[in-house]
């Protein structure tokens, strides 16, 4: 694999509790190479990384962060931006000393993410050390909103599950109705969660498609295709 080779590409990286997983794609969305799980301790061994990509794309999974209508979004640029984006989300979710917090805005929402950004000694950081210094990670929630209004549906449903954490975004046409995450020890109790939001919002699972944004384990898909009409893997 030279260095032109791989400059053509994009990596999308997803880190965990205790690894990461990462998929290579070309201009055309076709998978180059990807694994689903490695061990932090590979970074050490694997070469991956050691490549100029032309895009890098980089998620974890954090429950300290909350989406905020723009309008009601605080002046950061006249103001200390730091303290203001940390009392922010301190209504939500206190965030701990060593975490940097930060925000993104979701354009087709018309909002702000406030979200945390672990500290040092986290497998985000371990992994942000073997990339070049202008890589920004972002949490999961962030590019479920992303993909959440490119979806082609009218009842639009992503979901991400690992770590015993459920992200979980649904839209109703261009409308966003939920934006949450919840702790949920094993999938089941997950699926609990998705289906108590669906209730909530009217919406039929039989006439509607799931979006996760990681594989998923054969059992847990064919549970899935009991409720709803389609399952859809992003990755």
């Amino acid at each position: 694999m030279t260095t032109g080779y791989v400059e053509k590409y994009r990596i999308s990286i997803q880190v965990f509790l205790n690894g990461y997983s990462y998929k290579i794609t070309d201009t055309d969305g076709r998978t180059v190479s990807e694994k689903d799980f490695c061990e932090i301790e590979e970074l050490y061994s694997s070469r991956i990384f050691s490549y100029p990509y032309k895009e890098y794309r980089i998620s974890y999974r954090t429950h300290r962060c909350t989406l905020i209508p723009a309008g009601l979004m605080p002046d950061t640029e006249n103001a200390d931006k730091d303290k203001v984006l940390r009392n922010l989300l301190a209504e939500y979710d206190r965030p701990e000393e060593n975490e940097k917090v930060e925000c993104a805005r979701i354009t087709p929402a018309d909002a702000v993410l406030v979200y945390a950004i672990p500290g040092e000694g986290s497998p985000l950081r371990a992994i942000l050390s073997s990339l070049p210094s202008d890589c920004r990670p972002f949490p999961e929630m962030y590019w479920m909103l992303e993909e959440l209004y490119g979806l082609p549906c009218h009842n639009r449903v992503i979901a991400s599950y690992r770590d015993s954490l459920l992200s979980l975004a649904i839209a109703e046409d261009g409308k966003l109705l939920l934006c949450n995450s919840f702790n949920a020890q094993d999938f089941t109790t997950a699926m609990y969660f998705i289906f108590s939001a669906l209730k909530q919002f009217q919406i039929n699972p039989e006439v509607t498609t799931i979006y996760f944004r990681e594989n998923l384990g054969h059992d847990q898909e064919m549970l899935l295709y009991r409720y709803f009409s389609g399952v859809e893997i992003l990755k």
